[in-house]
C-alpha cells in the first residue's frame, strides 16, 4: 500500500466513493470533502491520485458521452472543475492549482443555429497549473509546462514553458528539465 496515502485517512471512503460513482481507480487519497462527481461517462483515475476539498469541494464530472483521463501522482486542489462530453486527457505527476477550471465544452449554444460541440483537451505530463487557471475547450498543454495563476488557455502551449496571461502566452522556456523529473518530488 502507498504510504503517502495513509496521511489522507479517508482514502478508503474516498476511493469507494469514486467507484460507487462509476469511477475506474485504485485508492485515492482525500484530504477534506469528498469531491463533487459525475460519472454517467467513463472516467479514469491514474494511481495516487489525490483531491483536496478543505474550503470548497472538487468536481469531477464527465457526462454520457464524456470521458476523463488522469494519470498517476496527478494532484487535484480544492474547488477545481474537470468537466468533459467529449475528452479530457490529463497526464501523469500534474499538479492541479485551487479553482482551475478545465473543459472541453462551452455547455450551451452561442447561437440558434450554432450547436456547440466538445472539444477535446489534452493536458501533458508534469504540468502544473496555478489558482484560477481556466483551460478552455480544444487546448492542448505540452509536457514540463507551467501555466501562472488567473491564466487562461486557449489553443496550444509547447513543452517546458512558464506561461501567462490572458490569453496564456509564453514567457520563457524552462530548459533546465531533465526527463524523468517530476513536480513536487523536490
Amino acid at each position: 500500500m502507498n504510504k503517502s496515502l495513509l496521511f489522507y485517512p479517508r482514502s478508503v471512503i474516498c476511493s469507494a466513493w469514486f467507484r460507487l460513482n462509476g469511477f475506474q481507480s485504485s485508492l485515492v487519497g482525500c484530504d477534506g470533502r469528498l469531491p463533487v462527481v459525475d460519472g454517467s461517462g467513463t472516467i479514469r483515475i491514474g494511481k495516487r491520485f489525490v483531491v483536496r476539498g478543505r474550503v470548497a469541494a472538487a468536481e469531477i464530472a464527465a457526462r454520457k458521452t464524456g470521458r476523463i483521463e488522469i494519470g498517476d501522482r496527478t494532484f487535484l486542489n480544492q474547488g477545481a472543475v474537470i468537466a468533459a462530453e467529449g475528452l479530457v486527457k490529463i497526464g501523469d505527476d500534474c499538479q492541479i492549482g485551487d479553482f482551475t477550471a478545465i473543459y472541453d465544452s462551452n455547455y450551451h449554444r452561442l447561437e440558434p443555429d450554432l450547436p456547440d460541440e466538445p472539444r477535446p483537451v489534452t493536458i501533458g505530463n508534469n504540468v502544473w497549473l496555478g489558482r484560477n487557471v481556466v483551460v478552455l475547450p480544444g487546448s492542448e498543454i505540452g509536457d514540463h509546462t507551467v501555466v501562472a495563476a488567473q491564466s487562461v488557455v486557449r489553443g496550444s502551449l509547447p513543452d517546458r514553458v512558464l506561461a501567462a496571461g490572458n490569453p496564456a502566452k509564453v514567457i520563457r522556456k524552462l530548459e533546465n528539465i531533465p526527463d524523468g523529473w517530476r513536480r513536487g518530488n523536490g
